[in-house]
């Protein structure tokens, strides 16, 4: 049965309905309930301690939690501050980065912008490019930076490069730009619109209307200006034109070989395509045409070798004196003047004057006497004379050829010609 008189009792304030000990469990219970109430407000006041004393974040508790505040709209977004992180290319090379402020372009996006990023990124084997910017944009998702606002890459060898624009995509190992750039080195200077950067192949591309310069060479380029790193071997493209002291060159495309270990001493250079040489003297053309340098002679030319529709125009007579043929291999002296010293011609060899045309299989041209001799099938055509012989030299001041015959063949014509008139003996031997 209830005892009614305890319940009135326990209304009435005057007993408890029932006295039973309070359980463990209840306890931990009102514990728990306790802690949750505490929580916010101790989080509350650890913030409100940032916010008034910001010296406290300089205490080693709370930078071993990394712990940086976040901002107004900010509680859901990435954002970290005076930070460094790593990025891993698709050959698990690391790139690091270091930044002021990093913070999450939209929560979940994956895209954050960076401000003042300073970074490390592999180019080639054990070869490695500095990095920094005012801002930058990084995708994790697609692994592709951005750098914007005075770019400035340093390479390990010194070279340094500044642009306005930089993009690198990790999972390809490929940069480029399509903004100004200006680089210096040790090499020299160049300009260039834009550029293209393969880390694999070591290759950078200057796009655009391009030009390099050092102590002693221009190099122009209408496309692109390529440099191949591993190879120390420069190429340009379309309309391309490189100038010194001696002499101008012109190509649609134009090769340059380094010597081992340096970006200033030439070995070789090709050009093909509309190819040109212009100094002092003469101007010769071609299809194309290998220059080589004087060994132990820095970027002085000691051979010319020219292939396809050759000619060498002769500057220093105003009578227009050309020299033709299939191949051609010019000699230049080591010292600075670089003067022409001989040229040897091969192949329909061809020397035409105002008076008249010579051909022959060879040719030799020597500058100095102003003399081309000719050998092996001769034929001389002047003012509708036709002489043949084994051998014929013509002085292009006079335009006055001397035709000679080979000792073992009675039958062939020597003579001399000018103009219209033949001068000398038949049968003249040499």
């Amino acid at each position: 049965m209830v005892d009614y008189r305890k319940i009135d009792a326990f209304f009435n304030g005057q007993a408890a309905f029932e006295n039973k000990k309070v359980s463990k469990l209840s306890r931990r219970a009102q514990a728990l309930r306790w802690a949750k109430l505490l929580m916010p407000s101790t989080a509350a006041v650890l913030i409100a301690l940032l916010l008034l004393f910001p010296s406290l974040k300089d205490n080693s508790v709370v930078e071993s939690l990394d712990v940086t505040l976040p901002k107004k709209g900010e509680l859901e977004k990435l954002h970290m501050e005076k930070t460094e992180f790593s990025i891993t290319d698709k050959d698990n090379k690391i790139s690091t980065f270091f930044a002021d402020l990093v913070d999450e372009t939209k929560a979940g996006s994956k895209l954050l912008k960076i401000i003042n990023p300073q970074g490390i990124i592999p180019a080639g084997e054990n070869k490695f490019v500095n990095v920094d910017s005012d801002i930058g944009y990084y995708n994790q998702a697609a692994q592709i930076i951005e750098l914007k606002q005075n770019v400035v890459a340093v390479y390990d060898e010194g070279t340094t490069a500044e642009t306005e624009y930089a993009r690198y995509d990790f999972k390809t190992n490929y940069g480029n730009g399509d903004q100004k750039v200006y680089a210096y080195g040790d090499w020299g200077k160049l300009w260039a619109e834009g550029f293209k950067y393969y880390q694999e192949k070591e290759l950078l591309v200057l796009i655009g209307e391009s030009k390099v310069v050092n102590e002693e060479n221009t190099l122009w380029a209408d496309k692109e200006i390529r440099y191949y790193r591993s190879e120390n071997r420069l190429e340009a493209e379309k309309n391309v034109k490189a100038v010194n002291p001696q002499h101008i060159m012109y190509a649609d495309l134009m090769k340059t070989f380094f010597a081992p270990g340096s970006q200033k001493e030439i070995e070789k250079i090709e050009a093909y395509g509309h190819v040109r040489v212009i100094d002092d003297a003469n101007t010769i053309y071609a299809d194309k045409m290998i220059a080589f340098m004087h060994p132990g002679q820095k970027n002085a030319i000691e051979k010319i070798e020219a292939y396809g529709h050759v000619k060498v125009k002769d500057k220093q007579n105003t009578r227009s004196n050309t020299l033709y043929a299939d191949k051609m291999y010019a000699f230049l002296s080591s010292d600075s003047k670089q003067k022409l010293e001989k040229i040897e011609a091969f192949d329909n060899v061809k020397v035409e004057t105002p008076d008249g045309t010579a051909n022959g299989d060879y040719g030799l041209y020597l500058p100095e006497r102003d003399e081309v001799e000719l050998r092996h099938n001769v034929v001389i055509v002047q003012d509708g004379n036709v002489i043949k012989g084994d051998k014929a030299v013509t002085n292009l001041t006079t335009s006055v050829s001397r035709v000679l015959a080979d000792k073992t063949n009675k039958n062939r014509v020597s003579g001399v010609i000018t103009g219209a008139t033949v001068k000398g003996e038949k049968h003249d031997k040499k």
